[in-house]
């Protein structure tokens, strides 16, 4: 089973015994905000969203990983990943996203857990490139994407609906042989 650590992390795929974790990240309506293409609303959604990131990691087609805290692999307190979306004759392109339950917000985990995947990504994974993006008005999540490396691409005004309105989208990447370690 691939598993990735750091000093205070466990990241590893999800198992048909997470239903009840990765329900509780993705049924909170208020840590999910920003998320609202994932949120889910049921268990039966959970279960089936659920399946897809366990089908996608035994594919090789992404790289969904449960963060949990060392001492507490059970304890699944946010989610970090990616999905290949390309394949080029230099290497994998993947698009990266993460989150993370409120309670363990600020704590620089998901930074953490990030900068992980990603070396995994472009160590371990034939990785070339990763690309990421949010909401301009989400601010925590730039901060974190500022910290592991990525440069802005673009930035596109009112391009994706979102509670109620049209907001501006950012964009960013980071490519192997640019990133800092």
């Amino acid at each position: 089973m691939l598993k990735l650590e750091t000093a205070r992390l466990i990241l590893r795929p999800y198992g048909e015994n997470d239903l009840d974790g990765y329900y509780r990240l993705l049924s909170d309506r208020k840590n999910m905000y920003y998320l609202d293409d994932i949120i889910t609303e049921t268990r039966e959604e959970a279960r089936q969203g659920l399946a897809e990131a366990i089908a996608l990691m035994e594919s090789g087609n992404a790289r969904r990983f449960a963060i949990t805290l060392k001492g507490q692999p059970n304890n699944i307190i946010g989610g970090a990943g990616y999905d290949v979306t390309d394949a080029t004759p230099l290497g994998r392109v993947g698009h990266m996203g993460w989150f993370i339950l409120q309670e363990h917000q600020n704590k620089g985990i998901v930074t953490e857990a990030a900068k992980r995947v990603l070396s995994y990504a472009f160590d371990s994974d034939n990785c070339i490139r990763i690309t990421t993006g949010c909401y301009a008005e989400n601010i925590p999540t730039q901060k974190v994407i500022a910290k592991v490396g990525f440069r802005r691409e673009a930035e596109k005004i009112k391009a994706q609906y979102h509670d109620g309105e049209m907001k501006d989208r950012l964009e960013y990447a980071i490519n192997r042989d640019e990133r800092r370690n």
